[in-house]
């Protein structure tokens, strides 16, 4: 497979350009208040999977223009919220149903790359839980207004939210915070630990997340984030079955040119060249049953 050209992939909702090796995802509808419509979940999904697959590749962040109204002001809700029904799962019925801040949610969580979101305004409903809880890493800047009004608007939390946000914040936490439909800001206590980094101004939250993407890339392997992420969100809930599954895991990267190389550097006193590739990996990795949530249709 050739390299992505992401200025031709034909995206409408999102910019994607590529500095270094560091990928840079802007959402381009400043004037819409970067609502999150299905094309931008499409585009959002489309540029992930590339991303994922890109050797060029090794972090991604996600940001708004600095200038914009909000970072995500929530679902476009112009035509109600009919506007989730697709045609073609509508056949089938509810069970078929997969929302798209979900689709959205789960192509960032699955990325094998690392994945930093620079949050440079205010964010509403899906602009928090799709957008910023899927992330390894979130930078925020500290005058934004975080809203989570789904039991205030007649819903449930989407986005994978009610699986995240009670691993990311515990549960007292992420109840307080879904059953209260509160908005807070970055530094509430309900939100303790969830930021890597609050800036002051919303300007500086993308040139820090940037140059934090930047220092990870040039000095992380691929392959060993690969599997770090994949052991602390793929592990097991007892000791001794994680114990079994990273004994594995350090014995296959210990043999690894990646491991070789860090070794070298170290002893050499001198800056890591990593070069392994994630694909290196199988067949061991993933190690764990993937769910396939696609609809299998049972109507023409």
């Amino acid at each position: 497979m050739s390299a992505p050209d992401y200025a031709n992939l034909g995206l409408t909702a999102v910019r994607v350009h590529l500095d270094g090796a560091v990928a840079v995802v802007t959402l381009a509808r400043s004037k819409q208040r970067n609502t999150f419509t299905d094309a931008l979940a499409a585009d959002l999904v489309k540029a992930f999977d590339l991303l994922d697959k890109d050797d060029r590749v090794r972090a991604v962040v996600l940001t708004a223009e600095h200038t914009a109204p909000a970072f995500c002001s929530g679902a476009e809700l112009g035509g109600g919220w009919d506007a989730i029904k697709n045609p073609e799962t509508e056949k089938e019925g509810e069970h078929a149903h997969r929302d798209s801040g979900g689709r959205t949610a789960l192509s960032i969580f699955r990325c094998r790359k690392i994945t930093i979101v620079a949050v440079n305004g205010h964010a509403v409903g899906v602009g928090v839980t799709g957008l910023q809880l899927p992330f390894d890493i979130r930078f925020v800047w500290g005058g934004a207004k975080l809203a989570f009004p789904f039991v205030r608007r007649g819903i449930a939390p989407e986005a994978c939210s009610s699986y995240l946000l009670p691993r990311l914040l515990g549960h007292s936490r992420a109840m307080s915070l879904f059953i209260t439909g509160a908005t807070v800001s970055p530094d509430s206590p309900l939100l303790s630990g969830l930021y890597h980094t609050i800036l002051p101004t919303r300007e500086e939250v993308f040139p820090a997340a940037l140059a934090f993407a930047q220092e990870l890339a040039a000095n992380t392997s691929q392959t060993a984030i690969a599997v770090t992420k994949s052991l602390i969100w793929h592990g097991y809930d007892n000791i001794e079955e994680q114990h079994i599954v990273d004994s594995r895991a350090i014995r296959i990267l210990a043999l690894s040119p990646d491991a070789n190389e860090g070794a070298l550097a170290f002893k050499q006193r001198r800056p890591v060249k990593f070069t392994d590739k994630i694909e290196r990996l199988a067949p061991w990795f993933p190690w764990w049953r993937e769910v396939n949530t696609n609809v299998r249709k049972s109507k023409l």
